[in-house]
């Protein structure tokens, strides 16, 4: 196994390099960049490695992509905080502190590491036309704003490189918050929102004043268009957290937009199900086959 590590961008982000063994592909492998989900406080490590190994058991060159957040702040330092404590730092976290965390800077970090990745596609063996991302949660949102916004004329100049660098070829959005503000409707409307969280996550998107410009730039929904590149969604009808209309609402904007997609709904399974399986510790066995069906969708989208 040929691991390696990396910070990238100008805050905190890291970037975990796990290449496989086996023999060199001729035309290069594929590749996919893991975003995990964590609110924009942390990066979630039931979201990483587990599904890391999956995708270098299908022969794909793997990056896990820990953006910045409060989170991955204080383990640069050293120190890795549990969920709780994590929260209650937060909670106090002044106006004037730059996280990193804050929109559009983990969208960058993800826009430079396909540039990093294309940039040295021979040296990792990496076919520069099959890479993708994949989300969980928050990370769905990242990847799906990669997915969105990679052509747009304010990202080519925040990144400082052509858009045809960090076009993703391919991306998969689990369980993913596409639309905060439709998430907090949904939430007050059934009276299971939780005020001081949903202050705390706009807090760690949005920074301390949510300004208009990039509140409707989060939206990912609003800017899909035939460029967007073929996307495979599933999410569940019992996840109380991210519901299930951020999804829905975006899988209608692909197929208004003709870009191709699959999207599949299971009833039961609560939030942050990762693989759903033992290894990830929330199990659901008919969950848990949305890896068989995305695997299979990869094989006909790039191969």
């Amino acid at each position: 196994m040929n691991l390696q590590s990396f910070y990238i961008g100008d805050y905190h982000a890291e970037v975990t390099m796990m290449l496989g063994e086996g023999e060199p592909s001729k035309d290069g492998r594929p590749a996919v960049v893991i975003c995990p989900g964590g609110s924009y406080m942390y990066c979630s490590k039931r979201e990483s490695e587990p599904v890391a190994y999956r995708f270098l058991e299908k022969g794909y060159r793997v990056f896990i992509l820990n953006y910045s957040t409060i989170g991955t702040m204080i383990e640069k330092e050293g120190r890795t905080p549990s969920r709780d404590e994590l929260y209650q730092i937060a909670s106090m976290v002044e106006d004037d502190k730059v996280l990193g965390s804050e929109f559009p800077n983990p969208l960058i970090e993800l826009a430079l590491t396909l540039v990093f990745i294309r940039e040295n596609c021979h040296e990792f063996n990496v076919n520069p036309d099959k890479i993708g991302v994949i989300g969980f949660s928050a990370g769905g949102h990242l990847a799906a704003s990669l997915g969105v916004h990679w052509n747009s004329e304010w990202l080519k100049e925040a990144v400082g490189s052509e858009p045809r660098w960090f076009r993703p070829n391919f991306q998969v959005l689990s369980y993913p918050i596409l639309n905060y503000v439709l998430n907090e409707e949904i939430a007050n409307e059934r009276g299971i929102g939780d005020p001081k969280f949903m202050s705390m996550a706009a807090r760690m998107v949005f920074g301390a004043e949510q300004k208009p410009e990039i509140v409707e730039r989060s939206i990912v929904k609003d800017f899909v268009n035939e460029d967007t590149p073929p996307t495979f969604v599933w999410h569940t009808l019992q996840d109380k957290l991210v519901f299930i209309q951020n999804s829905i609402e975006f899988v209608e904007a692909l197929e208004n937009n003709r870009v191709p997609w699959e999207f599949h709904t299971f009833n039961s399974g609560e939030h942050g199900l990762s693989l759903a399986s033992e290894i990830t510790g929330r199990v659901d066995k008919r969950a848990q086959q949305w890896n068989g069906l995305m695997f299979s969708w990869l094989e006909e989208i790039i191969h």
